[in-house]
């Protein structure tokens, strides 16, 4: 038996909202080449969180990246050099699983609310989302508002500074604007979705995941 660690990576940020944490994947030699002779096809799960977040991230993903049968796509592994970070953030869409770190700064970041809305394209994304709530303030009605009031004020912020550029300038930003909009039409329905969910403890939430990702 042993370990492999298949990243290192201190403090390399990726895009705006993405920084590197040291990620760490355990195998026990044979087994991966075993998987492989019995036709084992791994339960993907993509590793959604926003830097602020690191310590959570590496927790869940060193935990459920050391299990047999789980493959964990994560930012810090799997964008390359110079590769599209939003073609990474749509590939959510692919994996049989997604665990959301869902706090304040991750409610707040264009890149996080991008890859939820990407996930809510999913005819049945609330099956496949496992929440991992740091932000319980969302419980409240009153908090869960707030979140739709912020997004409606970037929207109007991003639309206004839109509105001042010759259109055949702004085609770039007019598309930032549609995902804008999007995502504060709806992270009403997101919240309430997180919020109707019977969520485990933060503190040992990637033991819950590992419980409901096998079973299935």
């Amino acid at each position: 038996m042993g370990q492999k660690v298949k990243n290192v990576l201190k403090g390399v940020s990726v895009g705006g909202n993405y920084i590197g944490g040291n990620s760490t994947i355990n195998y026990y030699y044979g087994w991966e080449d075993a998987g492989k002779k019995a036709g084992r096809i791994d339960k993907t799960i993509f590793l959604s969180y926003n830097w602020h977040d690191g310590e959570v991230a590496d927790k869940i993903d060193r935990h459920l990246s050391g299990l047999l049968g789980i493959t964990v796509k994560r930012d810090v592994r799997d964008i390359g050099a110079w590769k599209s970070i939003r073609e990474f953030m749509e590939g959510i869409r692919q994996q049989d699983y997604a665990v959301l770190i869902v706090s304040d700064s991750y409610l707040k970041s264009k890149n996080c609310m991008f890859e939820v809305t990407e996930m809510m394209k999913e005819r049945e994304y609330a099956g496949r989302i496992f929440p991992a709530v740091v932000e319980t303030g969302i419980y409240d009605p009153l908090i869960r508002a707030g979140y739709i009031n912020y997004w409606q004020q970037e929207c109007d912020k991003l639309g206004a500074a839109v509105r001042g550029l010759d259109p055949a300038n702004a085609i770039e930003l007019a598309a930032d604007l549609k995902r804008y909009q999007n995502i504060a039409s709806s992270v009403g329905e997101f919240l309430s979705i997180v919020s109707d969910k019977n969520n485990p403890d933060i503190r040992n939430i990637e033991v819950q995941i590992e419980k409901a990702v096998l079973k299935n």
